[in-house]
């Protein structure tokens, strides 16, 4: 990915008043810390809020309600590399603090950029540009008509033509519809959303008669008729990720449509769809459980069998939790969503359920 490069100076806030009455443990209930969890943790460079959290819980939801933020320090909402960790006990419930050591000649200023909720550089992509389209929003788009020597092949430097007039210097890049995503929302109606695959950059050089030039700059993969252009991604400071590990609505039961890496099988880190949107209550950093439908069997005493197709149920085995999820950019009705554990790799298909707050 080309945004891969770029300084990540990106904010991660914890939100701890939002999210207390999420969690929403009872009265007097302590806090399930892990039993190795150190007294004291540095941060080093590279962790993410996940890791950091997995030192001291078993559970990265109940992360805001573990830490506390330490009014004597600026921006206490912010965990940086060589910030020291502090698990303290308060009136017997468990809480972080950090202490933060900065030790810098006078003529020197080191600027860090803090720890984010997972890998930066796993959600930027996703965050920068759109990769959930309507069949609406597609249909608005530029698309590609071709290149006027009628190449199958393009290289860089080459020429293809749109059909938009666009404005010459712009740097606009070029995508390819590729899986559909549908669902119901109710009254026989139904949301469909196209994922869309990151295929080429361009820059366009010349406009006329509605239509536009644009000159291949980066590439991936071979350029076809009718593929899109989008605007260039967001630069990585202007993007909020100012989330945290949170619960989403109790009631919320989604499952994965698919996922964007083209693999046979999903696994950790991999990037799912799933059929819940903020329509349906979803924010950024809700924790999903995935569980494994069960064996349905069929039959009676001493004629158990694993069902067969048109065989009446008897039995629908337990689920089997394979992982989790957490969502990182919700849509209107559908949410992509990173894998932060897959205990076993996993096809489309799989439930996804919010935590159990006992875990």
């Amino acid at each position: 990915m080309w945004f891969q490069g770029r300084n990540m100076r990106l904010r991660i806030w914890l939100l701890v008043v939002a999210y207390l009455g999420m969690v929403g443990l009872a009265v007097g209930q302590s806090l399930p810390v892990n039993p190795g969890a150190p007294s004291v943790y540095v941060v080093k460079k590279g962790d993410t809020l996940w890791d950091i959290s997995a030192h001291f819980l078993s559970s990265p939801w109940l992360w805001p309600q573990l830490w506390q933020q330490n009014p004597s320090i600026e921006n206490p909402h912010l965990i940086y590399p060589g910030d020291q960790i502090h698990l303290v006990w308060v009136d017997g419930q468990p809480q972080l603090q950090v202490k933060r050591t900065i030790k810098l000649s006078p003529t020197v200023r080191v600027v860090r950029s803090p720890v984010t909720t997972i890998q930066s550089t796993l959600m930027l992509p996703y965050l920068a540009q759109d990769k959930l389209l309507t069949p609406e929003s597609l249909a608005r788009l530029p698309y590609v008509i071709g290149d006027s020597r009628a190449k199958g092949y393009l290289a860089q430097g080459d020429t293809l033509w749109v059909d938009t007039e666009l404005e010459p210097g712009e740097e606009w890049w070029i995508y390819r519809p590729d899986q559909s995503f549908q669902r119901d929302i109710g009254d026989r109606e139904v949301a469909r959303v196209v994922a869309m695959k990151e295929i080429a950059k361009g820059k366009v050089t010349d406009y006329a008669d509605g239509q536009s030039a644009l000159e291949l700059l980066v590439f991936s993969q071979e350029i076809r008729q009718n593929d899109v252009l989008l605007p260039a991604p967001l630069p990585s400071e202007q993007l909020d990720m100012s989330f945290s590990p949170s619960l989403p609505p109790s009631s919320s039961h989604a499952r994965v449509l698919g996922h964007l890496s083209h693999m046979n099988y999903i696994a950790t880190q991999d990037v799912v769809v799933v059929d819940l949107g903020h329509r349906d209550g979803i924010a950024a950093g809700n924790i999903f459980q995935l569980y494994r439908a069960g064996a349905k069997v069929s039959g009676s005493k001493g004629e158990y069998q694993y069902r067969a197709s048109g065989h009446k149920v008897s039995y629908a085995l337990r689920d089997i939790a394979i992982g989790e999820i957490m969502v990182i950019r919700p849509y209107e009705h559908f949410s992509l969503a990173v894998v932060t554990k897959a205990v076993e790799p996993f096809s489309p298909g799989v439930i996804a359920l919010p935590p159990s707050q006992d875990d």
